[in-house]
């Protein structure tokens, strides 16, 4: 029997992208769960059973795409171009949790999404203040933008871009230790998983190339923290974030799940609110 309402498909049926899909339908909303896709299809199952009605799990993208109306990506910063070239091209509207691995290709999906005339959407993940930020940017534009991310040490586990002194540091460090300092795109590159908010304040400031990014580890701090400055000829402005971890992955503030849960939320309603 087909669900009434939006089906939406989910590629990653991790901690994300489960606590996303058990939350959605907790609060019947009208975007139901009708196909599951991951590479590990014991994490695929575990979801499946946890939701009402079953949603299908599917053996690829191709397969998932045929299954629903919309496509959550709560994978990973590698899948997710191949997530949403496989949603756009059928037409399907695509959320992006992992915003960096747009970023990075941004140029070739943005003309894919044209062409096909299909959205992609970005949630605002662990940022505040875009909204302001996307106002400043209109007319003269921005001068200069500033991302300076600060997290505990077991956020950046795993990370690729760690070098082994970097690696040792972090397991005995009593100081605050300066990870990275550059552009968005050796960012994302080395810290795959930590620093989707400098993806989405390259995209929400139209000037990417002029984004400079610090990344930082403090073994005193209990937040995963996010300090932004602009400045242009609309003034300055700065924002600071301080996000609780997710219990769910300490790499992932609590907050970049909510944002996609608020995303689906105004997708429901009637009353836009901000720009």
């Amino acid at each position: 029997m087909r669900p009434t309402g939006r089906r939406l498909g989910i590629v990653g049926c991790g901690a994300i992208g489960s606590l996303v899909a058990r939350t959605l339908q907790a609060r019947r909303s009208s975007f139901i769960v009708t196909a599951l896709f991951d590479h590990h299809p014991s994490s695929a199952s575990r979801l499946q059973k946890a939701l009402r009605p079953r949603p299908r799990i599917c053996k690829d993208l191709k397969d998932l795409v045929g299954h629903c109306d919309w496509v959550l990506e709560a994978a990973s910063q590698a899948a997710a171009p191949g997530v949403a070239k496989a949603a756009i091209s059928r037409r399907k509207p695509v959320v992006l949790m992992s915003v960096g691995g747009f970023f990075l290709h941004r140029r070739k999906l943005s003309k894919l999404a044209a062409r096909y005339r299909t959205k992609v959407y970005l949630p605002s993940g662990a940022l505040c203040g875009l909204d302001g930020l996307r106002a400043a940017r209109q007319g003269a534009g921005l001068d200069r933008v500033t991302l300076t991310s600060t997290k505990p040490p077991k956020g950046f586990q795993g990370a690729p871009g760690l070098s082994p002194a970097q690696r040792k540091a972090l397991a005995t460090s009593r100081r605050v230790r300066t990870l990275y300092r550059g552009p968005i795109e050796g960012a994302l590159r080395r810290f795959p998983a930590n620093v989707n908010v400098a993806a989405t304040l390259g995209l929400a400031s139209g000037v990417p190339g002029k984004v400079q990014v610090l990344v930082q580890s403090d073994p005193r701090a209990k937040y995963n923290q996010h300090r932004v400055r602009a400045k242009g000829r609309f003034g300055e402005m700065e924002t600071l974030t301080r996000n609780l971890p997710s219990a769910a992955n300490p790499k992932t503030s609590a907050l970049a799940i909510q944002s996609t849960l608020a995303l689906f939320e105004r997708l429901e309603g009637f009353v836009e609110i901000g720009n």
